[in-house]
């Protein structure tokens, strides 16, 4: 008895649900860089609406001399 081996070209791992994580966790990790962005922001600008740009930059120099 002989047998033989077919060979196809079908790929059987399932990428796409890699695909899918992909993309999610890329979106997810986008969506909270930009809200820490956006509160940074909100923070400097409170920073200097309250106490002034010359206090904030002596507050700066202050804490980089210590």
């Amino acid at each position: 008895m002989v047998t033989t081996a077919t060979r196809t070209n079908i790929d059987v791992r399932d990428t796409d649900s890699y695909d899918v994580l992909t993309k999610v966790s890329l979106f997810t990790m986008a969506a909270f860089s930009g809200m820490v962005g956006l509160w940074a922001g909100a923070c400097f600008v409170g920073a200097v609406v309250s106490n002034g740009p010359g206090a904030l930059a002596q507050g700066l120099v202050a804490a980089l001399i210590g």
